[in-house]
């Protein structure tokens, strides 16, 4: 269930689905398939003194948008209403207002929230009156809500002011709307300050005019009021933040114009490695003893992500460029580099039609990997969609002169209840040759407690099945989950010129002269691997802070030879696999994770059993972050050798800005094999060292 998105000023309506108490939250419903489109999202109310959590659905620029959805989610949601969230949170807000201006006012003991603003449809229960009782102590400064409603309150702002600080305003603004929507708290007044400034520094200042805005005319004598006054003032004059002022100093250095946002960062590291090695052969005549050490990987690693948008009522232009690299210092490595998005997005907001110029991925669904050229979506009615893609392959195992890449796609949703997906296919050539020419099916099934999703893909020049999967979940009784995976898969994808890496030729054409087609078909098969793997998972909570999971898995990988960096590998056989996992959160901080993890492992060469504990730990206002782990492992194979492996390990980050933190990890291994005729004795560390500085 995704988090509350933040609505848009012109479109402040919503769908409340159904609404449960806050304890009985296993008793939502899931929102079915045809609604994927809308943002589903959980706030919080009180009625008649009870916290509630509410399943909405937005977001809708009118009522009668709002009631079209309403009646068709009648079936499952009988009582579905529609709601104004604006004037919900405007009259959450003066409640506040209310209790915060009044200095003879009683203290508010479990303020129960507004009710919602039903617009039309299904009646719902209307609130309880506000209770109050005399006061015992001076009147406090800001309303307290219930324990529940604090609590969510406390969390919300603390995620808020982290975003705000690490300039992820996406987050701060979408923390503050959740806050904002849940009854009157001792941190409504601050979060309608903090929502204006989010907006302003996102560049959405015709949004962030309204907040301040609401602020001034709900809290006239808050805390606030004389820095929000300042803030609206510099909007309407275009002005900087007064001098001196927390904001003036906290704020970009020029304001971006209205619509524009920019976002970025680069991280590097470096990698390194070193193993020392003791042998103890038996010999005929003796004992041989040798030690080795040797430098394993040194690599300096630099990573960039950079992002615009472009936004106005009319339409939304992105501009995406991310990438990686990696220089080897080891001169038997190599140096790598990979650009995996550089690419200019254009949508239209009324119409739905995207294009997307550059390198990119599938728009959705389909076998295609990364490619260099143009896709377009075309919505034809609001259950279908035609997507067109061109250009050239860009993450080609083997590379081949004039590649052509085209797809089509038609996406369906909503035709019938709880069903979706699409139908592809896809034509490659290399000089004009077919290289792959594949159909494509994937379908979608969701309802209240079970879910899935399926993949067919078939190579017409192979006449094969280039893979099939099977995905599902469902929701048992007590919160339990139980998933299924079943996959099967060429490896790598079907096509001709798979056959060059076995053949070194250079192009299809050119084998052509040499080999008959079907000599060109089984080579490509010989160097194509059967992938296979199953999963079975089962996780529920065992108490509000301890989650167990036990998951059974199995694989097999058919042979696979050498391609480009990639050393051949040999069959693996069949794996099976047992996993029994404790996780505990929040037991001893307000941010803490601890994992227990028993795992045992059986293939036709060995078996092998791993415990491990892994722990994060954030300190000093999650400004530190510590991840201590401890691993042992033991193995014995089918040639009498037994392995035993230890392998402590800390990952640490420290942020040193807003925008500026470091990173690194660090792992030693100690390891011991004893074997008939040897006895070996490895001791390894792993680490890596390295920053990442937010450029926006």
């Amino acid at each position: 269930m995704a988090a509350a998105p933040v609505p848009a000023s012109d479109k402040p309506f919503a769908v409340t689905l159904q609404s449960v108490p806050v304890a009985e939250l296993d008793k939502l419903m899931a929102v079915p398939g045809r609604y994927q489109s809308y943002d589903a999202f959980v706030s919080n109310a009180v009625v008649g003194g009870v916290t509630m959590a509410e399943l909405n659905l937005g977001y809708f620029s009118t009522a009668e948008e709002a009631e079209a959805v309403r009646k068709s989610a009648l079936d499952r949601f009988p009582g579905a209403v529609v709601v104004n969230l604006a004037q919900r949170r405007e009259e959450m807000l003066r409640s506040t207002a209310q209790a915060t201006s009044t200095p003879s006012a009683p203290a508010v003991a479990a303020a129960p929230a507004a009710p919602p603003a039903v617009v039309q449809g299904a009646s719902s229960v209307p609130a309880a009156p506000l209770t109050s009782t005399e006061p015992t102590s001076p009147p406090v400064s800001a309303p307290l809500g219930s324990p529940a409603v604090e609590a969510r309150a406390e969390q919300l702002m603390t995620v808020s002011r982290e975003a705000l600080a690490a300039r992820r305003l996406d987050v701060a603004v979408d923390s503050l709307n959740q806050l904002l929507l849940l009854p009157p708290n001792s941190h409504s007044q601050e979060a309608q300050e903090l929502i204006g400034l989010a907006r302003e520094r996102a560049g959405d200042l015709r949004r962030a005019r309204v907040e301040y805005e609401l602020y001034l005319k709900l809290f006239p004598q808050g805390e606030g009021a004389q820095r929000v006054a300042q803030r609206l003032a510099s909007l309407e004059e275009g002005a900087t933040p007064p001098a001196g002022t927390a904001e003036a100093a906290a704020a970009p250095s020029a304001a971006p114009a209205s619509g524009k946002r920019f976002t970025g960062n680069i991280a590097q590291y470096y990698y390194g490695g070193k193993a020392r090695s003791q042998s103890l052969v038996t010999l005929a005549g003796g004992i041989d003893q040798t030690t080795v050490t040797r430098t394993t990987e040194s690599a300096i690693v630099t990573s960039v992500d950079l992002g615009a948008r472009f936004s106005s009522p009319e339409a939304e232009t992105r501009a995406v460029v991310r990438g990686t690299g990696s220089f080897n210092l080891v001169s038997a490595s190599h140096s790598t580099s990979l650009l995996s998005a550089a690419y200019v997005d254009y949508k239209r907001s009324e119409s739905g039609i995207a294009v997307r110029v550059g390198r990119q991925s599938s728009i959705s669904g389909g076998l295609l990997g990364l490619f260099d050229g143009v896709s377009a979506t075309y919505p034809v009615t609001p259950q279908f969609k035609v997507d067109l893609m061109g250009g050239v392959p860009a993450n080609s195992l083997v590379s081949a002169p004039a590649e052509r890449l085209l797809a089509a796609m038609v996406e369906a949703d909503g035709i019938f209840d709880r069903w979706g997906g699409d139908f592809y296919v896809i034509d490659q050539t290399t000089e004009g040759i077919a290289n792959r020419r594949a159909v494509g099916l994937e379908t979608r099934y969701s309802d209240d407690l079970f879910s899935t999703y399926s993949l067919l893909d078939y190579d017409a020049l192979f006449r094969k099945i280039n893979a099939v999967s099977l995905q599902g979940s469902f929701q048992a009784p007590a919160q339990t989950t139980v998933t299924l995976l079943v996959d099967s898969r060429k490896a790598p994808s079907l096509q001709l010129t798979n056959a060059l890496i076995s053949t070194g030729a250079v192009s299809l054409k050119a084998l052509l002269q040499m080999q008959t087609l079907d000599q060109i078909r089984a080579a490509a098969l010989a160097t194509t691997a059967e992938a296979r793997q199953g999963l079975i998972s089962v996780s529920r909570p065992i108490s509000p802070k301890w989650q167990i999971a036990v998951d059974l898995r199995y694989s097999e990988i058919g042979a696979l030879p050498a391609v480009g960096n990639f050393e051949a590998t040999p069959a693996t056989g069949g794996q099976y696999g047992a996993t029994l996992q404790l996780t505990g959160s929040n037991l001893y901080s307000a941010r803490d994770i601890n994992n227990f993890n028993l795992s045992v492992l059986s293939t036709p060469l060995f078996k092998g059993t791993q415990i491990s504990y892994n722990n994060l730990t954030g300190m000093r206002g999650n400004d530190v972050t510590l991840e201590p782990s401890l691993r042992f492992y033991t193995q014995r194979d089918n040639q009498g050798v037994k392995l035993n492996r230890i392998s402590p390990g800390l990952r640490a980050s420290y942020r040193l800005s807003n925008r500026a933190s470091i990173l690194g990890e660090g792992i030693v291994e100690h390891s011991r094999a004893d074997g008939p005729t040897n006895n070996d004795t490895t001791n390894s560390i792993f680490f890596y060292l390295g920053y990442r500085y937010e450029l926006f």
